[in-house]
């Protein structure tokens, strides 16, 4: 081998010992890092300062800061740098809670961000009027001692069936979110046969089928229109023939 072909053979292996010690120190600071970020929480946690002094509570409108804290289970001895996810899973565990996100505000604030299950019917019970969301779930919500409003679901005048409740509730819940108006003009709203369901509002008995849609629904505002310019009050409008909105007068 001449010495030429000799020195570049040396410059080779020189390069990939070099290359493999990059990569090795590379590897070796990912590795230091990683167990830092691991490692730091851990560290923090034991600190007095990142205890948890004060538990903020945003988007609430039924829940109060004490059910929260109590669902957190979160004294002064937690810490901020706990597990954020189980903070969330506890406060998510709230039946009135529909989803929950926790964020820290160092050194010692838990900020608890909820999004909670809207009430849009009213429901008897041998207890009085409770609220339950579109989803027919029951919330722990006094009607008395809580400022909302929405319509009364009477008993059925059939056999209990949940998921046709569920349906209907379900309808009360797009109409309070698509056609705010609408929903607050509906005073009572009942299933009275699998076929038919009945709203009640401060004018007249709507009378609807289960397969109601909300654009099917505002067609009794030209006829609740028409009647008015007409000075005539329907007491029924009856929506379950295709295409017709029939008024049926007192």
């Amino acid at each position: 081998m001449t010495t030429a072909a000799r020195v570049a053979t040396e410059d080779v292996a020189d390069a990939e010992a070099a290359r493999r010690q990059t990569v090795w120190r590379g590897g070796a600071v990912l590795v230091i890092a990683a167990l830092f970020v691991w490692a730091l929480p851990k560290a923090l946690r034991e600190l007095d300062y990142f205890h948890i002094q004060t538990v903020q509570l945003e988007g609430a409108r039924f829940l109060t800061p004490t059910s929260v804290i109590a669902a957190l289970g979160a004294d002064t001895a937690a810490s901020v740098f706990d597990d954020s996810d189980l903070f969330v899973a506890k406060v998510e565990s709230i039946p009135l809670v529909a989803s929950a996100r926790v964020r820290r505000r160092l050194p010692g604030t838990l900020v608890v961000t909820i999004v909670e299950r809207t009430p849009v019917a009213l429901i008897p019970t041998v207890n009085g009027f409770r609220g339950v969301d579109s989803a027919g779930t029951r919330l722990p919500i006094d009607p008395a001692l809580s400022a909302f409003d929405a319509p009364v679901v009477l008993p059925p005048a059939g056999a209990r069936d949940s998921v046709a409740d569920r349906r209907l509730f379900n309808l009360l819940g797009m109409l309070r979110a698509k056609d705010p108006a609408l929903f607050d003009a509906i005073e009572e709203a009942r299933r009275v046969s699998p076929t038919e369901w009945q709203l009640r509002t401060s004018r007249q008995i709507v009378r609807i089928t289960p397969q109601v849609t909300l654009a099917r629904l505002a067609d009794i505002f030209p006829v609740e229109q028409d009647l008015a310019r007409r000075h005539i009050r329907a007491a029924e409008l009856d929506l379950r023939f295709r295409n017709l909105v029939i008024a049926r007068l007192p």
